[in-house]
């Protein structure tokens, strides 16, 4: 059933809203889209701080450092840059990539940056001056999706689901997928890995330890995205509502609907308080947990 849990609806974006993310301190959010623009926002009171064109095609990836004082964008445009969180300047560029940048995922540490692409490549950039370390081929052509564990160990998705080492050596793949597999992210812990499928409206879990797939539910709904509340107990999902799963069960625990087109992306607060869904109705909208 529905809940009424709509804190704020953020109004600004031109275009459809691709992705975003909490700031690691939770007072801050970060969004991006089809509009070429970057824009940064104060929680929970929604309002603007600052506004910045930062691609020349649609911005399809933003994820924050560690520690929040930076973060990076990913475009259609090939190129992956890293800003600074205090006043939106630039800090870096890079332009390694042959086809559109699809998703971004920093170390846990920071230090290290990786890009996934439609040039079937994940390039490892340096932070803060995003200089190319290495580049990994998975082999299963466009990397739609990307994951770092706190341990280090990557996970990429395609027309794949690829466990990876540190080093891209391929530790365990899955291709039992009709359309492939559109989001990923670990649990804060990093013992489990929740995977969206998209239009084939499942959500599975797997044991980033053991390798093997822990859970699976099938939904009536896409499921474009995935993200852990912090405690890992729960997973958030975006189709054409905002819903919440017991990861140990499966059960869908809560709805938020409210958007007028298809979700992209999801995020949670560091602190488990707010859900953020970003929308191709040009919004973007905070709920409470």
């Amino acid at each position: 059933m529905a809940e009424t849990a709509l804190i704020k609806t953020l109004n600004g974006h031109s275009d459809g809203v691709l992705s975003l993310a909490f700031s690691p301190c939770g007072k801050f959010l970060v969004s991006a889209g089809e509009d070429n623009a970057i824009k940064l926002w104060s929680v929970p009171d929604g309002i603007e701080i600052k506004a910045i064109p930062a691609h020349q095609g649609d911005i399809k990836a933003v994820a924050f450092d560690a520690d929040g004082d930076l973060f990076a964008s990913g475009s259609f445009d090939k190129s992956v840059k890293i800003w600074r969180t205090a006043d939106c300047s630039a800090v870096a560029e890079a332009l390694k990539h042959e086809g559109p940048v699809n998703c971004l995922a920093f170390s846990a540490d920071g230090k290290a940056l990786y890009s996934g692409s439609d040039d079937a490549t994940i390039k490892v950039f340096s932070s803060p001056d995003c200089s190319l370390k290495g580049t990994l081929t998975p082999g299963m052509g466009d990397i739609k999706a990307l994951a770092v564990s706190p341990k280090g160990a990557l996970a990429a998705g395609g027309v794949q689901l690829q466990f990876l080492s540190p080093a891209g050596e391929l530790l365990k793949a899955n291709d039992e997928y009709l359309y492939g597999v559109r989001s990923l992210a670990f649990s804060p812990d990093g013992s489990l890995l929740a995977v969206g499928t998209g239009m084939e409206k499942r959500l599975e879990i797997w044991d980033a330890a053991k390798l093997e797939l822990a859970g699976s539910v099938k939904d009536s709904d896409w499921i474009n995205c995935v993200t852990f509340t912090p405690d890992g107990k729960k997973v958030v999902t975006g189709g054409s509502a905002v819903k919440v799963w017991d990861a140990a069960t499966g059960a869908c625990l809560r709805t938020f609907e409210g958007h007028d087109d298809e979700i992209y992306c999801v995020d949670v607060s560091p602190d488990g308080r707010f859900a953020a869904s970003a929308s191709n109705d040009k919004t973007i909208k905070l709920w409470s947990l």
